[in-house]
């Protein structure tokens, strides 16, 4: 009787044993210095999001793919094979967006233009599609910042395509690309608080909340900030009283990311006109009334400086005439190549095509 039991408990045993490699298969994303790399995007060999590393660099699961394809904006984009991994580890190479030198001038404006990107999802069924190019125009004396857009828009049906360019789009047109305050130009802000972690790398706190990472990068020459969107808006909303609008009321299990990444000079400084790229996602659960059921939304936002310069009125002008950019969607991925900006998944680009002729 005692043999049999014992013989029970040590197969159970095995069992676990035998289960357990085929459980969740965590990763974590560090950059070339062994830092973590938060909000890199995990992709299927279908093209499919898996999901997203936290603010740490850890996806807690990649959902039994054999190989994903992870990319951030301020890294290249690689495919890796899951098994191969150390301990589920992935190091991202520092990308090469050649941006060109500027010379500090003694002139009126810095003129930043940017090309931008939003992808809107339901589920994992791409709905919409934007990508433009921005003008972007930092008055000196002023320290005011005024923008022109362009852009092609494409979704699964035209009552998204107006629904989304009213809402995202008019929201889009509203900014400009170009960051001009926060903790990648002023670590002495008033908002934030910065604690030292490891060399080169500070958390990022919000009223003793750790909100962020910042990280900065001698051997790339770069600044790198990662905030948690999410959890700030929701310790500012406590912290001021504030009732969610009935479109806030609707959604649940939401979170926000926003990453960006400035040139840093030989002193360790960094100005608006480094600005290089930011990133901004947000994956929330959204109650769809005329569904009566909530749909997994997720939109996230790329952004990418693809020329900058000191300039006087007239300059200003025909650097704008000089950087016009058809508005097709073949035209701006041959921009995209031509600046060294990284491809959309080959799947998401067929998907766009034919949302265009349709």
């Amino acid at each position: 009787m005692k043999m049999t039991l014992l013989r029970r408990i040590l197969v159970i045993i095995l069992v676990i044993c035998i289960a357990l490699p085929l459980g969740a298969q965590r990763i974590q994303t560090f950059d070339t210095d062994g830092n973590p790399v938060g909000y890199v995007t995990v992709l299927g060999s279908e093209g499919n999001i898996i999901g997203m590393t936290d603010l740490d660099g850890i996806l807690a699961d990649v959902k039994g793919a054999t190989s994903v394809t992870v990319t951030h904006v301020a890294f290249k984009t690689q495919t890796v094979n899951v098994a191969s991994l150390q301990n589920g580890r992935i190091v991202m190479q520092d990308a090469d967006y050649s941006l060109p030198e500027i010379t500090i001038a003694q002139k009126d404006y810095i003129y930043v233009q940017t090309y931008y990107r939003v992808i809107y999802m339901w589920d994992d069924t791409l709905v919409y599609y934007r990508a433009g190019v921005t003008d972007n125009t930092y008055n000196i004396k002023k320290k005011t910042v005024k923008s022109d857009h362009e852009h092609f828009s494409m979704a699964e049906s035209g009552a998204i395509k107006f629904a989304l360019n009213s809402i995202a789009g008019k929201a889009i047109s509203k900014r400009s690309d170009l960051p001009t305050s926060n903790l990648c130009l002023n670590s002495q802000s008033t908002r934030f608080t910065l604690t030292p972690e490891t060399p080169g790398r500070q958390r990022v706190n919000y009223k003793d909340r750790h909100v962020g990472f910042l990280i900065d990068d001698a051997a790339a020459h770069e600044r790198r900030l990662s905030l948690d969107r999410g959890l700030l808006r929701s310790i500012i909303a406590t912290e001021t009283g504030k009732k969610a609008s009935k479109r806030d009321a609707r959604r649940i299990n939401r979170d926000e990311s926003w990453c960006a990444v400035y040139r840093l000079d030989e002193d360790g400084n960094c100005r608006v006109e480094d600005f290089v790229m930011s990133q901004m996602h947000s994956d929330e659960d959204t109650y769809r009334t005329y569904l009566k059921k909530y749909v997994h939304t997720r939109m996230w936002v790329e952004v990418y400086t693809t020329d900058r310069a000191y300039v006087d009125k007239k300059e200003l002008k025909e650097r704008k005439r000089n950087n016009r950019v058809s508005m097709t969607f073949d035209a701006l991925q041959q921009f995209e190549t031509s600046h060294n900006i990284p491809a959309l998944p080959v799947k998401m680009q067929q998907i766009i095509v034919e949302m265009a002729s349709k």
